[in-house]
């Protein structure tokens, strides 16, 4: 099992890369772009004062919760936050909705998940002001999205007279705020967004 995040992420090779990842330095005025963006969309600076916060925030890739057990060998999912704010991640099971696996993704850093086993998955995300005190939600969701196709990660061996390969599933997306992607996500609300 292995989950990698963290300023100066080196993402590997993909077998299928849905979109390309924006480095975790971007350059000052794309920062200031996406934190113009997120002001003309009304979202607020900073969290109300008076909300209780997570008293010690996660580091980025700290799985939070989920039934999704990660293997030595699997599939990966990787994800880049170029937004200003914090995201949560989610990746749920397709065919039943429960929640597979949650993470905590930092502003502008990356997200390697590997190990990732056999299955059709969701992915969600959402921007918040803060962590909320159980320091696996946010105390108010600003936004919240969903990829717009299931993610089908199925395991293939060819085998034959000469060799044996094993192909595996990679996807790759960028997340912001303010969509820039080639991947148009689908909004939801903060109760999909919320549910175990």
């Amino acid at each position: 099992m292995k989950v990698h995040g963290g300023p100066g992420l080196v993402l590997g090779t993909a077998l299928l890369l849905m979109s390309a990842g924006a480095g975790a330095a971007d350059p000052p005025s794309r920062a200031n772009a996406i934190a113009a963006a997120d002001a003309a969309a009304g979202l607020p600076a900073a969290q109300d004062p008076g909300v209780p916060v997570c008293a010690a925030p996660p580091e980025s890739g700290r799985k939070l919760a989920g039934d999704m057990e990660l293997g030595a060998e699997g599939h990966s999912i990787e994800l880049q936050n170029s937004g200003m704010r914090d995201a949560l991640i989610k990746i749920r099971h397709a065919d039943t909705g429960r929640l597979a696996a949650s993470f905590f993704l930092r502003r502008q850093e990356g997200l390697s998940i590997d190990g990732v086993p056999d299955g059709r998955y969701i992915i969600q995300y959402a921007f918040g002001a803060a962590l909320a005190p159980d320091c696996k939600s946010f105390t108010h969701i600003l936004k919240a999205n969903q990829m717009p196709e299931v993610d089908d990660m199925i395991t293939e061996v060819i085998d034959d007279d000469e060799h044996t390969e094993v192909k595996r599933s990679s996807v790759s997306y960028d997340i912001s705020v303010s969509e820039s992607a080639n991947v148009k996500p689908v909004t939801i609300d903060a109760a999909a967004f919320n549910a175990e």
